[in-house]
């Protein structure tokens, strides 16, 4: 039998997991416009950065704390993901 507290759950999870995506979306600009302030103050805008060599790892450095802002907002955003799709597939179930 279905009961109220499940439809609730299931939407508060829809909520959750649209506002982590949100978030998640912020962070990967954060990170972009980290990339690219480093860039125009460095003077590289227009220079192509190989993977690892000094100038890479200065940007990595630079916008370390905006990269594993990202990676926690991926984070929340799949175990949100993940327990919309469990909460969906027991209302299925019902």
């Amino acid at each position: 039998m279905l009961k109220p507290q499940d439809l609730l759950s299931l939407s508060q999870a829809a909520l959750n997991y649209a506002n982590a995506v949100g978030h998640t979306a912020g962070c990967k600009e954060a990170l972009r416009d980290g990339y690219h302030a480093w860039r125009i103050v460095t003077g590289h805008q227009d220079t192509v950065l190989i993977k690892g060599d000094a100038n890479w790892n200065a940007m990595m450095k630079a916008t370390a704390e905006a990269y594993q802002q990202l990676r926690n907002a991926k984070s929340r955003e799949w175990r949100a993901r993940q327990k919309l799709l469990t909460l969906a597939k027991r209302w299925e179930d019902m």
